[in-house]
């Protein structure tokens, strides 16, 4: 439940730590065997209480964090061993007398408890990783499989007849379980971290082919400049030529010709950032092919930006392609695109028109609602914390708002 070790400890270490935590709980548990008063029972909770939580020293987290996991899991072992004490006096006609049981119950109550314990952590292990995003359905069932098999053999009649006639036997075979399965999880977390990774892989190779084309946009763009800039060169040549030569009624006419010409080819946008400016001419095409409605206000200072163009290339190219592909699926789609250094603080605030369809409500955890490829707003978000700012994400009547601000740049002099 910890994961994250506060240093690269050798795991080794941390193991070798567990096994004299528990040789020291089992040294002052020891005289309690078999005891089940109250008393007993609190000295070993608050002892495996202790126990676990210099255990968690090894891992980074907060003391909530750390207090609520150790009193979860004592609640587990309860209610586990409740439910081992159940089975095995349902089946042995055993019960607790003078608050006491005889040694080889009690020791077998622990260990079928261990494994209703261990069997439990792997399903509520299974669902925390499914919500990370590791949703591998082979994993899961062979992480679970051998704690199923292994509680449902302990528990057959022919088995569990064991406890009655042999009951070192059944001892010994519930321990070999037990290691069966503390092995089986090992093998299956190395199997675990390397899908992990190759999840991890091809996202990143998602992204940077992601970015990729957003760089190529950014390049077509710095093409089309210096295109727009040759062209206006060899027009200023040309009415050079004509106030030389003083041929003043053809100057008129070309130059309109000319306007026409660069305004069909060229979109207005010029802020004097070249990721906006790239960013938005390329919105107004794609918008209008699609028929999607565009209003924009840009009011910026290029000096007191303080993104880098790298991660205003993440930002502004994840948020316009997230607008863009939620309204594709609107019959009359609209975009809003707010841009501005005001007040002391860069801000983009983005709207577009989005309807669930009939029948879906929208999630709950609507701020992870991605239009595009599932990692766009979480890389708007590193980027944006990178840059010292904040992202906030809304959506309220069918409108969907994303609004990033950062503080702005402080203007050298």
């Amino acid at each position: 439940m910890f994961e994250k070790k506060k240093r690269d400890y050798n795991p080794y270490y941390i193991l070798f730590a567990f096994i004299i935590a528990d040789s020291i709980f089992w040294i002052i548990s020891y005289p309690l065997v078999g005891n089940v008063s109250y008393w007993a029972s609190a000295t070993r909770t608050m002892l495996t209480n202790i126990m676990n939580l210099c255990l968690s020293l090894f891992f980074t987290s907060g003391i909530i964090y750390r207090i609520s996991v150790i009193l979860s899991y004592s609640i587990i072992i309860s209610i586990c061993e409740e439910m081992a004490y159940y089975i095995i006096s349902h089946f042995t006609d055993i019960t607790i007398q003078f608050d006491s049981l005889p040694e080889i119950v009690f020791t077998s109550i622990s260990l079928v408890s261990d494994l209703l314990i261990l069997l439990i952590i792997m399903i509520l292990h299974v669902i925390r990783k499914q919500k990370a995003g590791i949703k591998s359905k082979k994993y899961s069932i062979l992480l679970l499989i051998i704690p199923l098999l292994s509680c449902t053999l302990v528990l057959l009649p022919t088995f569990f007849s064991l406890n009655k006639t042999e009951p070192n036997t059944y001892l010994i075979l519930v321990i070999f379980l037990l290691i069966i399965n503390i092995v089986n999880y090992i093998l299956l977390q190395s199997v675990l971290k390397a899908e992990s990774l190759a999840q991890e892989t091809n996202q990143l190779t998602e992204q940077v082919n992601y970015q990729r084309q957003k760089y190529q946009q950014l390049g077509d763009a710095y093409k089309n400049i210096r295109g727009f800039m040759h062209d206006t060169k060899k027009h200023l040549f040309y009415i050079e030529t004509c106030v030389n030569e003083k041929h003043y009624d053809q100057i008129i006419p070309y130059a309109r010709e000319t306007m026409s010409d660069l305004e069909a080819r060229y979109c207005t946008v010029n802020t004097g950032n070249l990721v906006i400016d790239a960013f938005i001419s390329n919105l107004m095409l794609r918008t209008a092919r699609h028929n999607i409605k565009l209003t924009t206000k840009l009011k910026i200072d290029n000096d007191l930006v303080p993104c880098d163009d790298y991660h205003m290339t993440i930002i502004l190219g994840n948020l316009l392609d997230n607008a863009l592909n939620a309204c594709l699926e609107e019959q009359s789609g609209e975009i809003n695109i707010n841009i501005q250094t005001i007040e002391h603080t860069f801000t983009i605030y983005i709207t577009n028109t989005y309807h669930f369809p009939i029948g879906k409500k929208p999630p709950e955890d609507i701020e992870n609602l991605d239009f595009i490829h599932g990692y766009g707003l979480k890389n708007v978000k590193k980027s944006a914390e990178a840059c010292g700012g904040f992202c906030l994400i809304n959506y309220e009547n069918g409108l969907y708002s994303v609004t990033v601000i950062i503080p702005e740049k402080k203007r050298t002099t």
